[in-house]
């Protein structure tokens, strides 16, 4: 008769504790893992989900366009941008691998071609030249940056008329640069065309020791008519405005994703391999 009583409590109070529940149950709030402005619509993006990189959205290890033979302005060659790089650009340093991108920057010994000479450092480059372009919209980039005094890994854009300038560097990242400092993140726009280019300049100092570049970011960047907007993880970090440069950018821009190393640099704090990892990046235009 005891345990009876003991049950038809039990049942009172199960049925007390329904009837006075609330009509919703709490939903669990989960933190987005993007933060696209609102007005936006996707328009293309690349998970990396492959197993090779998708040729048809990026030339890879090189600067030459193998289809048009077009060269990224101002290019020494088809694996070296210019001598401010130590690296010599190679495929086999641009794969993927666990659904990201991975840019490798290796210390070894290789004789280059083209152009000609001798290089201690490799890296990885692909861009989106005549593939994947843009006038205006919303970027956004997974990624985890490397670290060191001579790393220069960078996520930007350039003309697809290819006369350099203008150039929107989303996201260049500095180990060192001398005259600068040291641990250095720039988010710049390099506005007209050459030989008249002009710069407005920004950056974000002691990044890694700030972020941690080395652990996973979402970097965003919205070019309007208006502004150009950075930021990371959600929190705008620039914020430009077109009326304070002459010449606002209003043409295709295709994506260059580069990791690197910079000849004027030292390298003493500096781990190789060292990766740019890109999980997905998308774009986006407003509605």
């Amino acid at each position: 008769m005891k345990r009876l009583r003991i049950i038809l409590i039990a049942i009172t109070c199960i049925l007390f504790c329904i009837k006075c529940k609330p009509d919703e149950d709490p939903i669990e709030v989960i933190e987005p893992t993007t933060f696209v402005p609102e007005g936006y619509s996707k328009v293309w993006e690349d998970q990396f989900d492959s197993t090779d990189i998708n040729t048809n959205n990026w030339v890879v290890g090189s600067l030459v366009d193998p289809i048009t033979s077009d060269t990224i302005p101002g290019a020494r060659g088809a694996h070296l941008l210019n001598y401010k790089y130590a690296g010599y650009i190679t495929e086999e340093n641009c794969y993927t691998e666990n659904g990201a991108l991975v840019l490798r920057n290796k210390e070894e010994q290789v004789s280059g071609n083209n152009p000609w000479g001798q290089f201690n450092f490799t890296s990885g480059w692909v861009h989106s030249m005549h593939r994947v372009f843009l006038n205006k919209g919303y970027i956004e980039i997974k990624a985890k940056f490397p670290s060191g005094d001579k790393v220069w890994p960078a996520l930007w854009l350039i003309s697809e008329d290819l006369i350099w300038g203008p150039e929107w560097d989303m996201w260049e990242y500095f180990g060192e640069k001398n005259n600068v400092g040291t641990d250095i993140m720039g988010l710049h726009l390099a506005y007209d065309e050459w030989p008249n280019v002009q710069w407005s300049s920004f950056w974000l100092n002691n990044y890694d020791a700030t972020y941690d570049c080395e652990e996973w970011h979402v970097y965003g960047f919205e070019w309007t008519d208006e502004r150009a907007t950075w930021s990371i993880d959600g929190e705008d970090v620039r914020i430009l405005n077109s009326t304070f440069v002459d010449q606002w950018p209003n043409e295709d821009m295709y994506l260059v994703l580069n990791n690197a190393l910079r000849n004027e640099s030292p390298n003493l704090t500096t781990t190789y391999p060292n990766y740019l990892i890109i999980d997905y990046i998308e774009i986006y235009e407003k509605d």
